[in-house]
């Protein structure tokens, strides 16, 4: 799983808050919202998140 996060952001935290309470690792990638005009306006991020609202958690699905 990726988490798309802001540290500022309080429902980011919440988010990190309850992945760590239910033990599941996640790799964060930060999305600056005040660079360039907010990176959470880019393209890359719109095509994951539309709404271009922080948090994003991305699931990856794993080979077994």
């Amino acid at each position: 799983m990726i988490l798309y996060d802001y540290f500022r952001s309080s429902a980011a935290y919440r988010v990190r808050i309850a992945l760590e309470l239910k033990s599941i690792a996640v790799e964060h990638r930060p999305v600056h919202l005040l660079r360039c005009g907010g990176k959470q306006f880019s393209a890359d991020y719109i095509a994951k998140n539309p709404q271009a609202l922080i948090p994003t958690l991305e699931l990856t699905m794993e080979p077994y």
